[in-house]
C-alpha cells in the first residue's frame, strides 16, 4: 500500500493534491505544531493587479507552540471569513468559471468554525472532491503511533501505523530523510515528481504558479482542472500505472 503524509494546507495548491492522487491513503499530520512560515494557516492567491496575496486565517496564538494543530482556536476579532469572500469575490468574479467554482466554496465562508483545522481541512476536502481524487483521507490522531518520535521517525511509525510498504515523500524531506531506516522496515521512499501545470490567468500577464488551487479552478473551471490535474499527475507519476488512485 502507498501512503503519503502532509500537514494539512488551506486550500492546498497542486501539487499536495498531486500526491494525494498518487497513494492509496493520504495522512493528514493535524497532531503536529503549526509551523507560522507555512501554508497551514493561508494560501496565495493573485489579486486583479496580478500580485500575490495571503488569504489566512487568524488563530489565536497564545501558547500555540506547545498546542497540537488540531487544538488551535481561530481568533474571531478578525472577520476572516468576510474578509476572503469579499477578496475572492471582488478579484476573480470576472473569471469565465467564478460562479461554477464558487458554489462549490461558499459554504465555507458561512460555516461556523471554532478550530483551525476545521475550516483548513474542509478547505481541502472540496478541492479534493472537485480535482475527482478517491484517496482516502485519515487523520494523524486517528492512529496509534509513538508520539515522541519526530521527522524521518515520525513519518516510517505512521507508515507502520497503516501497514504501508511505500511511502511517497516530498522532495523537501530529503535533508531529513533516512531512507536506510525505512527499507530495514519493509518500507519503499519514493520521492514525488512535480512539474506545475501552465493554464491562462486573468490576473497576470506572465504565468505565476504555487498559488493556491483555487486559481485554476477560477480560471478554467472544474472540468479542465481535472483534465489538466490528471494528465500532469500520469506525466510524472512515480509508480507503475495501476499504483494511481
Amino acid at each position: 500500500m502507498q501512503i503519503a503524509i502532509h500537514q494539512p494546507h488551506y486550500f492546498p495548491w497542486l501539487g499536495f493534491f498531486d500526491k494525494m492522487a498518487k497513494v492509496d491513503k493520504f495522512i493528514v499530520m493535524d497532531v503536529v505544531q503549526l509551523t507560522e512560515r507555512s501554508n497551514m494557516y493561508r494560501n496565495l492567491v493573485l489579486s486583479q493587479s496580478g500580485a500575490e496575496k495571503y488569504l489566512t486565517i487568524t488563530f489565536e496564538k497564545k501558547d500555540y507552540i506547545e498546542k497540537a494543530y488540531r487544538e488551535l482556536a481561530i481568533n474571531k476579532s478578525i472577520k476572516w471569513q468576510h474578509n476572503h469572500r469579499n477578496f475572492i469575490k471582488e478579484n476573480y468574479r470576472k473569471a469565465e468559471f467564478f460562479t461554477e467554482v464558487w458554489d462549490k466554496i461558499s459554504w465555507i465562508f458561512e460555516k461556523k468554525y471554532d478550530l483551525l483545522f476545521e475550516a483548513v481541512y474542509d478547505s481541502l476536502v472540496v478541492i479534493k472532491e472537485m480535482l475527482g481524487i478517491n484517496t482516502s483521507l485519515i487523520n494523524q490522531s486517528e492512529l496509534i503511533y509513538n508520539s515522541n518520535l519526530r521527522k524521518s521517525d515520525l513519518n516510517l511509525s505512521l507508515c507502520m501505523a497503516v501497514s504501508a510498504d511505500t511511502y511517497l515523500s516530498g522532495n523537501g524531506a530529503r535533508k531529513y530523510m533516512n531512507d536506510m531506516i525505512f527499507e530495514q522496515n519493509g518500507v519503499k521512499v519514493v520521492y514525488q515528481k512535480f512539474t506545475y501545470p501552465t493554464y491562462n490567468q486573468i490576473n497576470s500577464e506572465g504565468f505565476v504558479p504555487n498559488l493556491s488551487s483555487l486559481d485554476i479552478l477560477f480560471n478554467c473551471g472544474i472540468e479542465r482542472t481535472r483534465e489538466i490535474f490528471w494528465e500532469n499527475v500520469k506525466s510524472t507519476n512515480e509508480f507503475n500505472a495501476e499504483g494511481l488512485s
